[in-house]
């Protein structure tokens, strides 16, 4: 049953970043929308990490975990190793937020 509930999480959570990552890229240089669904994701995966099994496994493992992505930000890293200054404000905002919203998430659940 698991394994169900993070294949459906799944489903809506990697459609959902491509949304917010090709809305964001449209309008700005900087990539702002891997950079919020990092963070929600993160404050979810949070807020759910004291829940049961299913919904760890739904909204933590399958939506946070297709709506987040170590893949893409690496990927812009890359593209942005040769302008430090994008570099390492993309670096510093995606782990400092990110590890923020996870820690704001768990506070508020419990």
């Amino acid at each position: 049953m698991r394994v169900l509930m993070v294949v459906l999480g799944a489903g809506f959570g990697a459609p959902l970043r491509y949304a917010v990552d090709h809305a964001f890229r449209r309008r700005f240089e900087f990539p702002l929308g891997i950079l919020i669904v990092n963070a929600a994701g993160s404050f979810l995966l949070g807020l759910v990490s004291n829940t049961g099994p299913e919904v760890s496994a739904l909204l933590g493992s399958g939506f946070s975990g297709a709506l987040t992505t170590w893949s893409t930000f690496a990927i812009d890293l890359d593209a942005q190793r040769h302008k430090p200054k994008r570099f390492l404000l993309n670096l510093f905002a995606n782990v400092s937020i990110g590890f923020t919203a996870a820690a704001l998430g768990q506070f508020l659940a419990n």
